[in-house]
């Protein structure tokens, strides 16, 4: 194993896209600045990602976008995710022990967000285990039906601060360039971070959830939020869901299975700085 600098950038980019001949070599090489660029691997103190070596040879390679959390009591705690795994076929028998040197550090939270049927039944044998069963979709003119209890939706302004817990400042002002929207829930005499990006869904403009402490506390005030991102032609609004219930808003997706090591993510989302937010999606 060696850790994956910017010099490897070439390298990696060209195994990358041996590994996902589907994206191009530019999307890869473009991918790799990006997830430079954004600095939450440098402000965390984890590499960019990782080689498996034979020799000197590079047989193996996973990205590992990272970035701070500050807990509630002001220490700050490490989100890795694994991400754009691919190990050459003759050596995959040595995959389980590139994974498990990945997730070495015990205090740090670990997420896969987009792992292959044949790597979801490798991660429970290390320790990672499923957060969602699939997604929500939510038609946002419906669900702006609902009341709004009292609560208020602001987008974070651009100089503004937000010092409690959650991402960085500065990391979230920068996700901004990657389609990222931060946004304030006032509600229940407190304030909220939220974060969604713009996405679409077969073409019809969307916003999915990134960051939110409490989904219950989201669904309480849906009213609120939905009138805030419809203002912002957004019609959709997914969210990881445990509950493969259908409502009168929403529809249950049994996809985009996720797993994670290190928290439970009962009532949370977290995907902020993942390779959701930096190397799988674009700049909008």
């Amino acid at each position: 194993m060696r850790p994956l600098a910017a010099p490897d950038f070439p390298e990696a980019a060209a195994l990358l896209h041996e590994g996902f001949p589907e994206r191009p070599l530019g999307f890869w090489a473009a991918a790799l600045l990006r997830l430079q660029r954004y600095g939450g691997n440098a402000d965390a103190g984890h590499p960019l990602g990782y080689f498996m070596l034979d020799g000197t040879r590079a047989v193996g390679i996973a990205l590992t976008p990272a970035s701070l959390r500050r807990r509630t009591d002001g220490s700050m705690l490490r989100v890795v995710n694994i991400s754009s795994w691919y190990v050459r076929a003759d050596f995959r028998w040595r995959a389980a022990f590139m994974l498990r040197s990945i997730l070495a550090d015990p205090h740090s939270i670990y997420t896969d967000l987009t792992p292959t049927p044949e790597v979801q039944r490798l991660l429970p044998v290390l320790g990672m285990h499923a957060i969602n069963r699939g997604v929500a979709i939510h038609v946002l003119p419906l669900m702006s039906l609902h009341p709004a209890r009292g609560a208020r939706v602001r987008e974070l302004a651009m100089d503004e601060p937000w010092p409690h817990a959650g991402p960085p400042s500065a990391m979230l002002h920068a996700h901004r360039d990657l389609g990222c929207l931060p946004l304030v829930l006032d509600a229940d005499a407190r304030q909220h971070l939220v974060v969604v990006r713009r996405t679409a869904v077969r073409g019809v403009p969307a916003a999915q959830l990134v960051y939110a402490q409490s989904q219950a506390l989201l669904l309480r005030h849906a009213g609120a939020l939905a009138r805030h991102l419809l203002a912002r032609g957004l019609l959709l609004w997914l969210r990881d869901t445990r509950d493969a219930a259908h409502t009168a808003s929403s529809v249950f997706r049994p996809r985009e299975l996720w797993f994670a090591r290190g928290d439970s993510f009962a009532d949370s989302t977290d995907i902020f700085g993942s390779e959701l937010c930096i190397i799988l999606a674009p700049p909008c």
